[in-house]
């Protein structure tokens, strides 16, 4: 079977900057691959040669031949009999809100599964991993949730884990003692906060490592960020989706849990050590 082109595009980002000219073109596959240079660079907040020197990478010797060559891949995907079929016609029909909404989270997890550059993923899982980095992970108002489960899951599995908690008004005092040795993971979904933009520009000017999960329009924090993990944001209710960014959140806990497995192993022994004397305290009482 020959090799799509998405999957071109995802195996030939090494670098950071090739990371992210592949997020901007698979993350609104095809319409971003069909603009012109100055638009795909300016969405992958890279230069114009970046983007050319990329599509030259992947073999083609033109700007030009590589949307032919998208336009082909277009039509393939259009006229393929098994794309026709993936669905159910007699499901189309399916009107009540719970199956409609449930079967809008399955295919956006669909799409970000697609869509996502592994590498890039692995960018993140890695930074959260490494044990000389304190993480500090931040959310806005409808994300710190988000922000909150992944604080909350990385802090059983490595030291040095921090929520920053801004509920009652932005504080900007902790970028005090934000440095080289810091990851800062943000949470930042439409409609973006000008105050998270502010922080992460800070930080990143700090010296920080900055990592942002955002939707598919991408935050203005992708301009600082040295890793992006996007997420399309369908629902039926007025009010975005979080249900991917929960499943990337879990994909990433799994991610660092391989990483440094010998160590996650070890914490958690000790973790159910201490509640073990939690329990015998309760006992004597």
């Amino acid at each position: 079977m020959t090799e799509s082109l998405t999957s071109r595009i995802k195996a030939g980002a090494v670098s950071a900057a090739e990371r992210k000219v592949a997020a901007a073109l698979i993350g609104a596959y095809p319409t971003a691959a069909l603009g012109t240079v100055e638009a795909i660079a300016l969405r992958a907040k890279v230069s114009a040669p970046t983007v050319l020197r990329f599509v030259a990478k992947l073999g083609f010797a033109r700007f030009a031949d590589f949307q032919a060559e998208v336009l082909q891949d277009v039509e393939r995907r259009l006229g393929s009999p098994l794309q026709q079929m993936t669905r159910d016609p007699a499901e189309e029909g399916a009107d009540h809100v719970y199956r409609r909404t449930l079967l809008m989270q399955a295919d956006a997890l669909r799409t970000a599964a697609d869509q996502t550059v592994p590498q890039e993923f692995d960018a993140i899982a890695r930074l959260l991993a490494d044990p000389r980095m304190n993480v500090k992970v931040l959310g806005g108002r409808y994300s710190q949730n988000l922000a909150q489960r992944l604080a909350t899951h990385l802090g059983q599995i490595r030291p040095g884990v921090t929520l920053l908690q801004q509920q009652l008004g932005f504080a900007y005092d902790i970028l005090l003692d934000i440095g080289a040795r810091d990851l800062i993971v943000v949470f930042d979904y439409r409609r973006y906060q000008e105050e998270l933009l502010t922080f992460a520009a800070e930080a990143k000017r700090s010296g920080a490592k900055l990592c942002l999960m955002t939707d598919i329009w991408r935050s203005p924090i992708a301009e600082h960020a040295d890793a992006i993990l996007t997420s399309p944001d369908a629902s039926a209710s007025p009010f975005g989706s979080r249900v991917v960014p929960t499943a990337q959140i879990e994909a990433l806990i799994a991610a660092v849990v391989e990483l440094r497995r010998e160590e996650v192993r070890d914490r958690f022994a000790r973790i159910e050590e201490l509640r073990g004397l939690g329990a015998r305290k309760d006992d004597d009482a």
